[in-house]
């Protein structure tokens, strides 16, 4: 184990390859690479007034699991941040089924919306010169569905924020709806 970026402690880049490929290979992984966030080390609005920190962490399942990955993740939690369970106040656990219930458009539980392979990376969410435009003049898209694509933070809304205003600069003021 050694630092990461930030100081964050992070196994050989050989764990991530081999936990990856097996959810790749659809099967789940007892050493899964986990992803964890701590909002309010960059934004400290997300700290309550009595200096609790959310933490949210997930780690990737294949597509379509219904199986509750915690206690994976937490056993990696048990290497990487001894300790660290006595300082959680409450959990709350979606598996990639439950995504999906709450949000169809993540089939499988897939946050980026489904596959980006093949011609769905360039034609994502319909083919098209211009797919951040919808028929609805006043609508845009902006997720993750667009190009360049999840993963992408941000750029998928800077691409869509460029198209609206080179729009907007040709309708021109009188034009709008």
């Amino acid at each position: 184990m050694s630092p990461g970026r930030h100081g964050a402690p992070r196994g050989p880049a050989s764990a991530v390859a081999a936990a990856e490929a097996e959810v790749l290979a659809g099967r789940h992984t007892v050493e899964p690479f986990v992803l964890v966030a701590q909002p309010a080390v960059a934004d400290p609005t997300r700290r309550s007034v009595d200096g609790r920190e959310p933490l949210w962490a997930y780690c990737h399942v294949p597509n379509g699991s219904a199986v509750d990955a915690s206690t994976a993740i937490e056993t990696q939690f048990d290497r990487f941040a001894p300790g660290w369970r006595d300082r959680v106040r409450r959990r709350w656990v979606r598996t990639a089924m439950d995504t999906e219930a709450h949000n169809p458009s993540m089939p499988g539980g897939d946050i980026a919306g489904g596959s980006l392979g093949g011609i769905q990376l360039l034609a994502r969410p319909r083919p098209g010169l211009d797919p951040w435009r919808t028929p609805e003049p006043a609508t845009w898209l902006c997720s993750a569905s667009t190009p360049p694509g999840a993963g992408v933070h941000g750029m998928c809304g800077w691409w869509a924020a460029g198209r609206i205003l080179a729009a907007d600069r040709h309708l021109g003021p009188t034009s709008r709806p």
